[in-house]
């Protein structure tokens, strides 16, 4: 096995990923589904918590890091929490819990530059997400991350960003090519704009630094598709908002982008919030 992929719940209700090689478990996220929930999903894959060598965190929203599941399985399982620099004071302000993980030696930082965990190579790259500005909430530094095994001139990736709301060519140039894309899919703009919402809600998703529609979604993923050439063989539509999308319309909308962009033998599903994705191995 070169690496495996799953999701065990993506959305507002919490997150939770896990990415393995041979050596190497560690989970993307791990926040609101539920301590139950993860020790089991984990089994149901032939995984313990107690061999998850790292969480890495995307940013510090509660869907994504919290006191209640983040904390006691780092603790009590003695997972290290992986998170950039710029989300520690952050983290700190989610839950004072996360001060007991650092006098542990449980948080460890990282920037925005590549670094080794094990045999796997870490690239953090930045996201714009949350609320005005990412220094004027308990959001962190978002960041998604390409994690690749490296064997010899042949490199096993898996890219991931499921918070973010644009996509540049910076953040085009980090997730093309990798074997396994997962790309955030929220909303349906008109669903979202025809909601009961509020309208601070509503503006702040369709915004600059809120989530990606489908639409957006699909353009970007039509781009990763093209630079790759041609060596993305799944992609993992995540982050579905219950009220304002549907795996359907999701779907839709990324099998035409890849179509156009010729990327016809491409696998393509959906996470959902409370069961495993599809299985990956690549």
């Amino acid at each position: 096995m070169g690496m495996r992929f799953c999701m065990l719940g993506s959305g507002s209700g919490g997150n939770c990923s896990l990415l393995e090689t041979g050596r190497t478990r560690l989970l993307i996220d791990c926040a609101r589904l539920g301590q139950r929930y993860i020790k089991e999903r984990l089994e149901e894959l032939g995984a313990r918590l107690d061999e998850v060598d790292g969480i890495l965190a995307t940013h510090m929203h509660g869907d994504h890091v919290d006191g209640g599941v983040t904390y006691p399985l780092c603790r009590k399982y003695d997972i290290p929490l992986y998170v950039h620099e710029g989300s520690v004071k952050d983290l700190m302000r989610r839950s004072d819990k996360f001060l007991d993980l650092e006098r542990a030696g449980l948080v460890r930082r990282f920037s925005s530059e590549p670094f080794m965990l094990r045999e796997l190579m870490i690239r953090p790259f930045e996201v714009t997400h949350g609320a005005g500005g990412w220094n004027r909430d308990i959001v962190g530094r978002p960041v998604g991350y390409r994690i690749s095994l490296i064997e010899g001139a042949k490199e096993t990736a898996v890219a991931y960003a499921t918070d973010l709301g644009g996509v540049n060519d910076g953040i085009v140039e980090a997730m093309a090519g990798a074997d396994i894309i997962a790309l955030e899919s929220n909303h349906d703009v008109e669903a979202e704009k025809k909601s009961t919402r509020p309208k601070f809600l509503v503006d702040w998703v369709l915004g600059p630094r809120g989530h990606l529609s489908n639409e957006q979604a699909a353009t970007a993923l039509g781009k990763m598709v093209a630079r790759g050439g041609g060596k993305t063989r799944h992609i993992t539509l995540a982050h579905l908002s219950e009220d304002c999308n549907t795996p359907e319309l999701a779907l839709a909308a990324v099998s035409g982008a890849l179509q156009l962009a010729g990327a016809t033998d491409i696998s393509l599903c959906v996470a959902s919030q409370k069961d495993l994705s599809p299985e990956i191995i690549v």
